[in-house]
Order: C-alpha cells, then sequence, then structure tokens
C-alpha cells in the first residue's frame, strides 16, 4: 500500500464520523449503556482526540501519553463534550490525521518506524492502520449508542453517513 492509498483510504474511511456526530441527540451527551463505559460525549470526543495522539505519534514519534496503563486512565477521565464542541475538534484533529501522510513519502510510510505506546516498535503503515482500526471501532460502538438510544440509524449512516 502507498501513502496516497492510504491517505485515499483513510479520507473515506473517516468521512461517515462527522455526520454520525450529529446523529447525536443533544440532550443525550451524557448517556452511556452501561456503568464503566463513555457516556456519548466521552466517546466522540476520545475518537477526535486519538487521532490527534496517533498522528503526533506517527509524525514525531512522540506520544503525549508513555504507557497504555495511563491511556487507559486519560480515557476514563475524558470530558463529555457536546456534539458541537466534538464535531469542533474531530475537524481538526482528522485533518491533521490526514495531513500527516499528505506530508510523507513512500519510502517513510513503509519503512519508517516508531516506537509507539500501543504495539511497541512498529513500522508507520502499521500504526497508522491500528489508528483507522481504532477509529472504526469507535464507530461502530457509536452506531450502537445511538441503536440503543433510539435513532433510526442503517449502515448507510455507518459507512456512508
Amino acid at each position: 500500500m502507498t501513502v496516497q492509498q492510504f491517505y485515499d483510504y483513510a479520507v473515506v474511511t473517516l468521512s461517515p464520523t462527522e455526520p454520525l456526530f450529529r446523529l447525536v441527540p443533544p440532550e443525550r451527551k451524557d448517556w452511556k449503556p452501561a456503568d464503566g463505559s463513555f457516556t456519548a460525549g466521552q466517546l466522540m470526543l476520545h475518537m477526535a482526540e486519538a487521532l490527534h495522539f496517533n498522528a503526533k505519534g506517527i509524525r514525531e514519534n512522540e506520544w503525549e501519553l508513555p504507557s497504555m496503563r495511563h491511556i487507559f486512565v486519560a480515557n476514563r477521565k475524558i470530558n463529555s463534550a457536546t456534539v458541537d464542541e466534538a464535531l469542533l475538534r474531530y475537524n481538526e484533529t482528522s485533518a491533521e490525521f490526514l495531513n500527516v501522510f499528505a506530508a510523507m513519502s513512500n519510502d517513510e510510510f513503509q519503512t519508517g518506524e516508531v516506537d509507539s505506546v500501543q504495539l511497541g516498535r512498529a513500522q508507520k503503515w502499521r500504526i497508522a492502520l491500528f489508528a483507522l482500526d481504532h477509529h472504526l471501532n469507535h464507530k461502530a460502538e457509536l452506531f450502537m449508542y445511538l441503536k440503543l438510544m433510539g435513532v433510526n440509524v442503517t449502515t448507510k449512516e455507518l459507512y456512508r453517513g
């Protein structure tokens, strides 16, 4: 996979996120399916912040949190954002994430390595795919939150926005 192919795939993968966020009823931002789960507002903000976290790590090999334990603790302390707050941050961080790859050479994408918190020493393309997998998992989670809230959603919203 070239860096351009990854970039194009990332654009398609990320594109349904904003419309999915917009389906969260404003009064349900603090709803969660179970104790120990993110609220809808926390989940949306986590999705946005994770793109920044991984973009910076891939670009600079600097990770804002030093271990998975630190990540888990920070995740549980994340604020519950409104839809508008989450969208603002998501638009910033998704652009940042995509810009990392727009500026990257094929050689760096395919052979460059970083010392990631999540996977240890790994090639940049692996961490890039991990970041998108993480986003997709949480996008599906938010989709299920919407169903449980009684919002009428179909796979169209999940895959095409």
